[in-house]
């Protein structure tokens, strides 16, 4: 998924497609799974179930992504949670989270 480049799309920074690796580690729980975008501000995370709550939102965890072979570390923000039927993301049974690098 890339930015579409269209006026409604607020973004500071473009999104790059980009299918990686990483480890989100936020309240004592550790998530797997790939990237599906990266941008300069963050990334859209696939998670496997069971997923990560809605309640996690505004939570800060710590995020991993595996970048040219080596784990690199971001602190991160919990911005978004939603389920397959909400957004435009393929795969049934898992959930997106987009995590907001911090500054």
């Amino acid at each position: 998924m890339t930015n579409s480049g269209l006026g409604s799309d607020k973004r500071q920074y473009p999104r790059i497609a980009a299918e990686v690796d990483y480890r989100l580690f936020l309240n004592g729980r550790h998530y797997i799974g790939k990237t599906s975008n990266i941008s300069a501000n963050g990334a859209f995370l696939i998670v496997p179930e069971p997923g990560i709550p809605h309640s996690c939102i505004s939570q800060f965890g710590d995020l991993d992504i595996m970048l040219d072979g080596k784990w690199a570390h971001f602190r991160c923000e919990i911005v978004y949670v939603g389920t397959d039927d909400e957004s435009s993301q393929s795969g049934a049974g898992v959930q997106n989270v987009f995590a907001k690098r911090l500054a």
